[in-house]
This record gives C-alpha cells, structure tokens and sequence, in this order.
C-alpha cells in the first residue's frame, strides 16, 4: 500500500499549534527593543548572526524557538504512535480500539515531553522558568494536543481511505464487468450451445427421462448465469449448487471419466465468494486436461481448511496445449485483493493443479 502523503498536514498543524501558543502567551504583543549601536556594528552577514542576536533584546524569541521545537517534537511523537496504531488495528472493526488506544498513549506521551522540557527550562535557564501550577497543566495540556493530532492525522488518514475506496470499488466493478464477459464468452457460445443441443437430441431418441432432467439442469445452468452475472459475490451455498447443475451437463458429456467430489461444511453454506468463481476453475479444469477412461480426471471442492476453500484436480495436461490468457485466474486473484482478502493461492506440483479461496464471512 502507497504511504499516505501528510506532510503539508503535518507542516500546517505544527504552524497552527506554534502560533495559537505564541498568542495564548502573548509574545507578539512584546515588542523588541534594538540597541541601534550594536545593530550597525554586528551588520548583516552570516557571521555577525550571534552578535545580531544579541542586538535584539527580545524575550520572545526564545519562546518561539521552544515552541517550535515542543510542537513538533509532539506532533511527530504523536504521530509515529498512530502509524503503529494502524500497523497493529489494521481493520475498519478495529478502529474504535485502535483510536481510544492511540489517544491515550499520544496524551502521555505529549504530558511527558511537555513536562520535560518545562523542567529543563527550569534547569538551565534558558528562559522565565515555569511556575509548579504551569508544569501541572502539562497533563490536560497534552491531552488537547494529542486530540488536535490526532483529530489531524486521522482526518486526513479517512479521507484517502475513503477515495482508495472508492478506486478501489470502481476497479472491483470494472473487474466483475470483465468476469461476466469472460464467462459468457466461455459458456454462452456456439460450442457450449451446440454440445448440449447435440447431447439433448441423443438424449430424446434415446432415453426421454434422462433427456427432461438433462433439460432442466441446462435450463438451470443458464438461468444462474443471466441472473448471478448481476452479482459481485454469492453464497457458497448457492454457488455448489449451481456447480451441480454445471457439472451434470459435464457428466451427461464425459460420463465415468469425469468425476467431482465436494466436501463442504455446512457452517460456510452462507459464507460469500465471487459469483462464478467455482464455475470457471472447473472449466478451466476440464479444458486443459485429458478426459479420458483410461485417464478419468476428478475435482475435488473442500473445506477441509478453517476458512478457506480448495479446487483441485489431478493434472493431466493435453498434450497440445490450449491457448490460455490466463484473465480468468487473475480476475479471481485481482477479485480477492480488492475485497481486501487474503491472497489467493494457486500451486500446480506433478500431480496436481491447487487453488485454495478464501471464504468471505457474510
């Protein structure tokens, strides 16, 4: 993920803050008064600066000078607090955690680098010491800058969050828009079509039962992808059980030598995946490898792992390789990614070709 780029919030915060203690302390209503004798002889050059400071008899500027070295020393201290906030409480269900925890570790350490440098004022003298009253307000005196830092800060940490979101979601559209498309191309085409129609016809003449179920499941098949295309995610639940339907057209087609074994728990049924997503590894799957009797090829749907979902196949590759993109696969990669899921595994060792989905509590 990009940095977030909060220097000019950073920079205008610390202004802010230095200017409005400068006022509270009203350092600007003190005017200098110059020794007009010094001012001549010191000049203006780089190394006449110390004796220039001395020509200017100004209580203020020391005051200045700590300001602008507690307030940032503060706002910078404040802010490493929230990066490491974020880095711990990554999550939006975290943030109430992450903020309350933030807050009050940034108001410590505020109330600490406050009191320390009263007290080291106090030590060397390097300006009206502090009163023990001035040292006590220390505490709710951190606490409103840690509020002003934090308020800052995660403003403007929302405020990108929010437009990535919305980038995020576009590319997420444009992504889905582009998987329907790959999906009909794949299944809404001529070959399919003609496939089925041909297995139907055969099926009529041959057996009338078998060719009505085989209607209905076709009817069912279609159905699901005109109507699920609208959909980015869908319940596993129904997912297999449009994965049933597909593949009794599949095993109306290739018989024995093609099998699928499904091991789902029942507590996933209404978790969410990406509509499709099962459909296209299965055909993926029966495109790329022989089918054959003498080499039956079977996919495997399981939830043997906590949380995540697996498709496999034993690999048997054609021996003339079908041109591939691959566009599907990474779609369901990129799919994942902008959900904000865990990355998508795909292994393929000599025996087997693995993809492992996370599943998406609902």
């Amino acid at each position: 993920m990009k940095p977030l780029n909060d220097k000019w919030i950073r920079v205008g915060g610390i202004a802010v803050l230095v200017l409005s203690g400068l006022y509270y302390q009203k350092v600007f209503t003190q005017l200098p008064t110059w020794d007009a004798a010094l001012l001549r002889d010191a000049g203006l050059s780089w190394r006449s600066l110390p004796r220039l400071w001395q020509a200017l008899h100004w209580p203020g500027g020391r005051v200045i000078l700590e300001s602008l070295l507690l307030t940032t020393l503060s706002w910078e201290a404040c802010r490493g607090i929230l990066l490491l906030s974020r880095r711990l409480y990554p999550h939006l269900d975290q943030s109430r955690t992450r903020l309350l925890l933030a807050l009050l570790v940034c108001w410590a350490a505020a109330a600490l680098i406050d009191i320390v440098d009263m007290l080291l004022v106090n030590a060397t003298g390097f300006r009206a010491p502090y009163s023990t009253a001035s040292i006590l307000n220390g505490i709710p005196g951190g606490l409103a800058t840690a509020m002003i830092v934090v308020g800052a800060q995660e403003a403007l940490y929302y405020f990108n969050r929010t437009l990535r979101a919305e980038k995020e979601a576009e590319q997420l559209k444009k992504e889905h828009l582009q998987t329907q498309l790959d999906s009909l191309k794949q299944q809404v085409n001529p070959h399919f079509l003609f496939n089925s129609l041909n297995t139907l016809s055969y099926l009529i003449s041959e057996d009338a039962p078998k060719a009505e179920e085989f209607l209905n499941e076709m009817c069912k098949v279609y159905r699901h992808l005109l109507h699920n295309n609208e959909y980015e995610l869908t319940s596993l639940a129904t997912e297999m059980q449009f994965i049933k339907s597909y593949f009794h057209l599949l095993k109306t087609r290739y018989g024995n030598c093609l099998g699928l074994d499904m091991a789902i728990d029942g507590r996933y049924d209404n978790h969410l995946i990406p509509s499709l997503t099962l459909q296209l590894l299965v055909e993926n799957a029966v495109k790329h490898n022989v089918i054959h009797r003498d080499h039956p090829l079977r996919i495997e749907i399981a939830t043997h792992e906590p949380g995540w979902l697996t498709v496999k196949n034993n690999l048997q590759l054609k021996e003339e390789a079908i041109p591939s993109s691959k566009i599907g696969l990474n779609n369901i990669v990129k799919k994942f990614a902008l959900l904000q899921q865990p990355a998508v595994v795909i292994q393929q060792t000599e025996a087997e070709f693995i993809v492992r989905l996370p599943i998406i509590a609902a």
